[in-house]
């Protein structure tokens, strides 16, 4: 896991080092374990990589990477986890290792195979490969889009990095607002733009082909063409599942430095945490097992809802893990909101400051390795606005009456923990339907996006989009919800931030729930299997079935991993918040009534009164927005180190007036 960086200047332009220096050094925090720079193509193309030691401790491991041949060089940002079966198979058609890590390995592989090589490999990824005979420069990104990938595309020069923040240090680039990203912001879209002008990312499980003339873009996975078929039986599938599951801990245990879980006390954690100690219990292949795995990072958020700590540390009992708490609260945070957002480098409140806060603490401990949940909610149904969705656009009451009512006890239990009642019956025409989720204490910010961005596609769309959108669509009225969650909307983001959150810390996060494998199974079996019989998550109750307590397993209220903001904006963060909102620039802002949100704040502050969870979330937008706009880049530059001549003081702040401009040469 890494930073990696490249320029190429297509027209035969050298490239000055410092250039590429400042571009690399912007990711120092990516990898703290040093920092690497190649200059080819005549000194118009140059490749860099900062280290995070994680496979392969010695120097020997260090990038760009050379292939045996001399022809290729790499610069990689991940973890293929099933490197040594890939590295049996390769030495078996006659290719020889000098170093112990999956890079050496990932490079062979495409040597071998080329692009499809991808097509071989278990895990996250981000790469650039240099072909010095044909003067072609390939970059790609994983199925999922675990890792990050950022591309600037000129005429003249074609640039990437692992994250927006290093381009704020390429020469030549004026670092421009998205006004359509910020509105969408405010409008809580994060899925449309990104918030720099001129700046692309590469889709998932797509790579692009660079040549002096073109950038062509290629797709070489789509999940619908890997779906399988499943047992029919419940008890089948999830003996299956908890295989797979099991496996991908398995894999994802192979490290040569401690790796620890982030443990929340919710299902999913709990479940990988239940799945490492099975596979390190069973150990069929424990080659290259972290030396230890046990510890387990529990944020706990003393007096609020969302503390989950009691059942945290029922699960560490149960698994023999270490549990190390750590009490989160505004008045720690406080000092570090500067470096958090500057970090964060996105607009979107506060939510991710415990995972922040959480992955330091890893660091400090010397825990570089993080085993995580995510993904298990977008793949089997564990947000109510997803069983939501699904009663909207299903058969309803009339035909499909069990169904229904399934559903709607289903989203009950997560709610209120209420059962389903007579009076919800009368809501099952969409209209209704749509007026009770109103008025259901629901994620509406969730909903509302979820809504906007399953709409079938416009006329105007490809006719294979609009074809794919068709074949999502025959997955049914869940599975269709969450698929479109899971690789367009909800996940992304979610990927996106916690890169950015663990990174930020040079800690690496691997997520067994995102191997392809349990991917494609858990899009493979029927609606019933994920939300039924009263349970969201129903695959992966029973899988764990006698590995985790029924107060775990069978516990149907859904806490998500997030600060209190609403509590934190009034104890703890309320000077900040005040401070922000006093600012001449926040009062004057076209994008949000600045005016009306400092006379609440006002309000609130001389009452003494709370936030409202709504209220804090729509302010907490706004603030963080205006912070971005009027200090992300100055502090960005700053926390990368000042590798020219001038002073922080000499960096111009970002325009947030101008409109973006096309820029020619964007990929096909």
């Amino acid at each position: 896991m890494c930073g990696i960086a490249g320029i190429w200047q297509r027209d035969g332009r050298p490239i000055e080092r410092l250039t590429i220096d400042r571009f690399i050094r912007a990711l120092a925090h990516r990898g703290p374990d040093g920092q690497g720079v190649l200059v080819d193509d005549g000194g118009s193309l140059a490749l860099a990589h900062r280290r995070l030691a994680i496979l392969d401790l010695s120097t020997a491991a260090e990038q760009p990477m050379r292939s045996q041949s001399g022809r290729y060089e790499i610069t990689y940002n991940g973890e293929v986890y099933n490197f040594l079966e890939l590295r049996s198979d390769l030495e078996a058609a006659g290719c020889r290792f000098r170093t112990e890590t999956d890079t050496e390995v990932v490079l062979a592989a495409y040597e071998r195979w080329g692009p499809d090589c991808q097509l071989r490999f278990n895990g996250m990824w981000s790469f650039a490969i240099w072909d010095r005979h044909d003067r072609r420069l390939v970059v790609a990104r994983d199925r999922f889009g675990v890792k990050p990938l950022y591309v600037l595309v000129e005429p003249r020069r074609f640039a990437f990095a692992s994250e927006l923040k290093a381009f704020v240090h390429l020469e030549g680039f004026e670092p421009v607002a998205n006004q359509l990203a910020l509105q969408a912001r405010l409008a809580d879209n994060f899925g449309e733009h990104l918030l720099l002008c001129g700046i692309e990312v590469v889709p998932p499980g797509h790579w692009l082909e660079v040549t002096p003339e073109t950038v062509d873009r290629h797709r070489w996975w789509n999940t619908l063409d890997h779906l399988i078929k499943v047992p029919r039986e419940l008890s089948a599938q999830a003996e299956e599942f908890r295989h797979l599951l099991t496996d991908a801990c398995r894999l994802r245990l192979r490290s040569d430095v401690r790796l620890g879980t982030s443990l929340s006390g919710g299902l999913d954690s709990s479940s990988v945490l239940s799945a490492i100690a099975t596979a390190h219990r069973t150990r069929h292949d424990a080659r290259r097992t972290a030396p230890e795995w046990q510890r387990a990072f529990i944020a706990s958020f003393p007096g609020c809802p969302q503390d989950e700590t009691e059942y945290a540390l029922l699960v560490a009992r149960t698994t023999g893990a270490v549990p190390l708490v750590q009490s989160l609260t505004g008045r720690d945070f406080r000092p570090d909101i500067d470096a958090y957002l500057s970090q964060f480098e996105e607009i979107g409140g506060l939510f991710g400051a415990a995972a922040w806060m959480m992955y330091r603490e890893m660091r400090r401990d010397g825990t570089f390795v993080s085993l995580d949940g995510h993904g298990s909610d977008e793949l089997l149904g564990g947000y109510d606005v997803h069983i939501l969705l699904a009663l909207m656009r299903g058969r309803g009451i009339v035909f499909e009456p069990y169904r229904a009512l399934d559903l709607i006890n289903t989203l009950h239990g997560m709610v209120d923990r209420a059962p389903a009642s007579k009076a919800m019956l009368a809501a099952m025409t969409v209209p209704a339907f749509r007026h009770a989720a109103r008025r259901l204490p629901l994620a509406q910010l969730l909903s509302e996006m979820l809504l906007r961005d399953a709409r079938v596609w416009p006329d105007s769309a490809e006719p294979a989009a609009r074809d794919e959108q068709r074949e999502i669509d025959k997955l049914g009225p869940l599975t269709g919800s969450l698929y479109r969650s899971f690789h367009r909307h909800l996940l992304p983001r979610i990927l996106r931030n916690f890169d950015v959150h663990s990174m930020g810390h040079g800690v690496e996060v691997r997520m067994p729930f995102m191997d392809w494998r349990v991917v494609r199974y858990a899009f493979s079996v029927p609606e019933t299997s994920k939300v039924g019989g009263g349970y969201s998550k129903r695959l992966l109750r029973e899988a764990m079935r006698g590995s985790l307590p029924d107060s775990i397993r069978l516990r149907r209220q859904k806490v998500g991993y997030n600060v209190p903001v609403a509590q934190w904006l009034s104890d703890g963060l309320q000077d900040w918040l005040w401070d922000e909102l006093n600012d001449r620039e926040f009062l004057h802002s076209e994008l949000w009534d600045g005016p009306a949100l400092l006379a609440s704040a006002r309000a609130k502050r001389e009452a003494g009164t709370a936030w409202h969870p709504a209220e804090a979330h729509k302010v907490a937008l706004a603030a963080t927005a205006h912070w971005w706009q009027t200090r992300w880049v100055r502090l960005s530059r700053a926390s990368a180190g000042r590798v020219a001549r001038g002073s922080a003081a000499d960096v111009g702040q970002l325009s947030s007036a101008r409109p973006c401009s096309d820029r020619p040469g964007t990929p096909r």
